[in-house]
């Protein structure tokens, strides 16, 4: 089967897990002897690539018309430009045009789209005019909110602004023009959450984890008489560490445990300074894939505090996947992975009694820790690339054979 993957994002240039799980898809894909093709944004004119073979894929990689490139997001000084931004890629006639022209190349017979935010929400009609079928991979709230979040000033949305209606409105539009269009996403709950908003129950839905392969660590765990906690992810404010180390720094006179923070993001500086004093806290910033993984396999708990609806966060599965527990939110996607009190704990996003009585459990009792990593590795399979690449497969059978929605 020839399968266009549609990403504005893809390696070698990564922002995040969705163009990581995008690659790993499509890898997966290529080996199973379907032909790839992927369109996705160019940092600059000078890196387009029109149908070139890359490791076995064809890379249309494009500059699309914008005042900056997708890769700057949240990084530009001219903050004004940012309107402008938004208008050109729920409105602007070119990205169809562009999006047309690939698909007269490539003629593809179904069609991946993992991340459309950068390539434009207004091509959706250039698939349906050619009566393609899609899987619409959703990593986070992008059709329901224009920040991908539904997370402002601190708290998560319980309902759309205006703007997000009408960015919303645009999607809607472009989902229904559409007969066979089917949505996928790692989290039951990020599917329910956008159901909410757009009519994917008019349509094949799924709830299917990333097919990822991650890298294997190249270092072991040792024995440590500290109990060693470790975050990895972006550092922002809705990612709840600051109530996470908040909770920890009540325990320091009672129990010997260090804190290894993995990222970097806009939120570190403020960390940094509120935190950075502690000796028994360490900020590593930005660091390669397989340093990160490296940091949670040689840790001895993997802590997720986030405040937000995450979706499907790819850290809980490689801390899994190597016997590290979780000690996450009960929010989101994360009670979809972690099992309260057998490979880990849930707790309340958000409050620092409840984290810092969840920390002391595993401090104060090795054999319940023991336990729980006895527990985390017998989950290894669940997360197999191969077992979870056949899910997917039969979900894009499903909808090649969708006859359409019921007002078509």
């Amino acid at each position: 089967m020839r399968i266009l993957v549609v990403s504005a994002m893809f390696p070698p240039n990564v922002l995040g897990g969705a163009e990581i799980s995008a690659f790993n898809l499509s890898s997966w894909l290529l080996k199973q002897g379907h032909e790839i093709g992927v369109l996705t944004a160019a940092k600059s004119r000078e890196e387009e690539k029109f149908g070139e073979l890359v490791d076995g894929m064809r890379i249309w990689s494009i500059y699309m018309p914008r005042p900056y490139p997708i890769y700057k997001q949240g990084r530009v000084d001219e903050t004004y430009l940012k309107p402008l931004w938004h208008l050109q890629d729920h409105l602007d006639p070119r990205n169809g045009r562009i999006v047309g022209r690939v698909l007269d190349e490539f003629k593809p017979e179904f069609c991946n789209v993992h991340y459309l935010t950068g390539i434009g929400h207004n091509v959706l009609q250039e698939f349906a005019k050619r009566d393609l079928p899609m899987m619409y991979v959703m990593p986070d709230l992008a059709l329901s909110c224009l920040r991908l979040t539904m997370f402002v000033d601190g708290k998560t949305c319980e309902t759309q602004c205006g703007v997000c209606k009408l960015s919303a409105g645009v999607k809607r539009r472009g989902i229904l023009s559409m007969r066979r269009i089917g949505f996928c996403s790692p989290s039951r709950a990020n599917l329910e959450r956008n159901a909410e908003f757009q009519p994917l129950k008019q349509f094949p839905t799924a709830h299917i984890l990333n097919a990822n392969k991650y890298p294997t660590p190249t270092v072991q765990r040792v024995e440590s008489e500290a109990v060693r906690f470790v975050y990895a992810g972006r550092l922002h404010e809705a990612k709840g560490i600051d109530c996470l180390l908040e909770a920890a720094e009540g325990l320091v006179d009672r129990w010997p445990f260090t804190f290894t923070i993995v990222g970097g993001g806009g939120h570190e500086p403020a960390l940094r300074k509120r935190f950075g004093h502690h000796p028994w806290i360490s900020f590593t910033g930005h660091v390669p894939l397989q340093e990160a993984i490296n940091h949670i396999a040689t840790s001895d708990v993997l802590c997720i505090p986030s405040i937000w609806l995450e979706n499907s966060p790819g850290v809980v599965i490689q801390a899994l996947g190597v016997g590290v527990p979780v000690i996450g939110s009960n929010f989101g996607g994360i009670p979809e992975l972690v099992e309260h009190d057998e490979t880990g704990l849930l707790l309340p996003p958000g409050d620092v009694q409840a984290w810092r009585d969840g920390l002391e459990k595993v401090l104060s009792d090795r054999d319940t820790l023991r336990r729980y990593q006895a527990n985390a590795m017998g989950r290894a399979g669940e997360f197999d690339q191969d077992y979870l690449g056949a899910k997917y497969l039969k979900f894009i059978d499903e909808i090649r054979n969708f006859r359409g929605h019921a007002s078509q």
